[in-house]
C-alpha cells in the first residue's frame, strides 16, 4: 500500500483552489487603482486589427494597446457588431501600457480600463471615411481644418448615423458595465437628436445620454471617444476601484431609501395612533 502524506495534498488542494478566475496567479488580467493612478497586471494585448476594427498605424507606435481581459473582449464585440449593422470599421486609438502607469499622452489610461475610439465622418457628398485620424469636429457637425496631431485635413461633417451605431454598441455591450463615455457636449446633442429621429427606443436614449459625458478638466473631447467601464468585479479584491458609483449601488441605495421612507411614514403613523387612541 503507497503511503501518501497529507500535507503536500493540502498544498496543493490550496493552490487549485486559489487559481480560479480573478486571482493574481491564474493569469487573467487584474487592475490595480484609479484610472488616474493605477498599474495593469497581466495585459492583454489588443491585435493591431481584427473584424471590424483597426488601430492606425500612430498608435501602434506608442504601443498602448493593452487592458484588461474585459476590455480587450468588449473592443472586439463593439468591432463586430457595428461592422455587422453599417460595415464601417471602428478607429481603436490608446488603450494603456502593457504594465499600466503614466504615459506621456493620458492621465487616467493607467489601469487597463480606457480606450480612445476614434469618430466616424463623411466628405460633403456624404460619403463615409475611414475612421483613422483624431479628426476635430465643430459644434455645427463640421470638422476644423487641423486634427489634434497637428495634420491637415480636408473638410468633413460628423456621422452621425455610424457614430450613434458605436455608442449603441458600447452601452449595449453584454460583458461590461460602462462608467462613461467622454464626449464634447454639442455632439452629445447631434447623438441623441439623431436616435430620436431614428425612432430608438427612449429607454436606450436615456441609457445613452447618462452614459455620455462632458470631460472633467481635460481636452474638450471633440476628436474621439473616451470609454472607461468599471472595475471587473474579480478586481475589486485586489484593489482595483471605481471613481464613480456602480449601476447596480445608485438602485440599491435608491430601493433602500424609499423602504427606509416607507418604514418612517409606518412608525410615524403608529406613534400618532397611539397618541390619539383612548385610554
Amino acid at each position: 500500500m503507497r503511503v501518501v502524506h497529507a500535507a503536500p495534498i493540502a498544498i496543493a488542494l490550496s493552490a487549485a483552489a486559489c487559481a480560479r478566475v480573478g486571482m493574481v496567479d491564474d493569469g487573467s488580467s487584474v487592475a490595480y487603482g484609479w484610472a488616474y493612478a493605477g498599474s495593469l497586471r497581466n495585459g492583454v494585448q489588443l491585435p493591431p486589427e481584427g473584424d471590424g476594427y483597426r488601430v492606425p498605424r500612430r498608435w501602434i507606435r506608442r504601443g498602448n494597446q493593452y487592458g484588461t481581459d474585459e476590455l480587450v473582449a468588449m473592443i472586439q464585440r463593439v468591432g463586430r457588431r457595428v461592422h455587422r449593422e453599417t460595415g464601417a470599421v471602428v478607429g481603436v486609438a490608446d488603450l494603456s501600457p502593457r504594465r499600466g502607469g503614466r504615459t506621456p499622452w493620458h492621465r487616467s489610461h493607467q489601469s487597463g480600463r480606457d480606450v480612445d475610439l476614434l469618430m466616424f465622418g463623411v466628405d460633403r457628398r456624404g460619403r463615409p471615411l475611414p475612421a483613422d485620424a483624431m479628426v476635430r469636429y465643430r459644434a455645427d457637425g463640421s470638422s476644423r481644418p487641423v486634427d489634434s496631431h497637428g495634420v491637415r485635413h480636408s473638410r468633413r461633417y460628423f456621422d452621425a448615423a455610424r457614430n450613434w451605431a458605436l455608442v449603441r454598441a458600447i452601452i449595449e455591450d453584454p460583458g461590461v458595465d460602462v462608467e462613461f463615455i467622454y464626449v464634447y457636449p454639442p455632439l452629445e446633442e447631434r447623438l441623441l437628436a439623431y436616435a430620436r429621429q431614428a425612432g430608438e427606443p427612449p429607454e436606450r436614449i436615456e441609457r445613452a445620454a447618462a452614459l455620455l459625458q462632458p470631460p472633467v478638466d481635460s481636452s474638450p473631447h471633440d476628436d474621439h471617444f473616451h470609454v472607461r467601464i468599471f472595475c471587473p468585479a474579480s478586481d475589486l479584491t485586489y484593489g482595483c476601484i471605481d471613481s464613480a458609483e456602480r449601476p447596480e449601488t445608485r438602485l440599491w441605495v435608491a430601493y433602500a431609501r424609499r423602504a427606509l421612507a416607507a418604514l418612517a411614514r409606518a412608525v410615524a403613523a403608529a406613534v400618532e395612533a397611539a397618541t390619539v387612541a383612548p385610554i
